[in-house]
């Protein structure tokens, strides 16, 4: 996983790749590689660890996976809050996985 950031104030921009060539994907799934979300969630976490933001995950909460996500290069969109990140992740313009991560 790679992450590339801008610090926007309270939101965080960047994009993220899913390395197609990580091990794990040859059991999550073989032949049709999915991206398991707890790598998704990882990398909003990542990101924000990244700028300097220190944000202990206690509580994932309304994660929403609309499709299944293959490796590969997206979106990612983090506002920073108080107590929680409010996280999207997507490409083309859709949203592919959204939800809310809480201190």
């Amino acid at each position: 996983m790679i992450l590339q950031t801008e610090d926007k104030t309270s939101m965080v921009e960047g994009t993220v790749f899913f390395d197609p060539a990580d091990k794990i994907y040859a059991d999550h799934f073989p032949g049709n590689p999915i991206v398991p979300g707890s790598l998704i969630v990882q990398a909003f976490l990542e990101a924000a660890e990244k700028l300097g933001i220190d944000f202990p995950c206690h509580q994932v909460e309304n994660f929403v996976f609309r499709e299944f996500l293959h490796p590969g290069e997206y979106s990612l969109i983090i506002e920073v809050l108080p107590d929680r990140l409010i996280c999207s992740l997507g490409d083309s313009g859709k949203i592919r996985a959204a939800g809310t991560i809480r201190k």
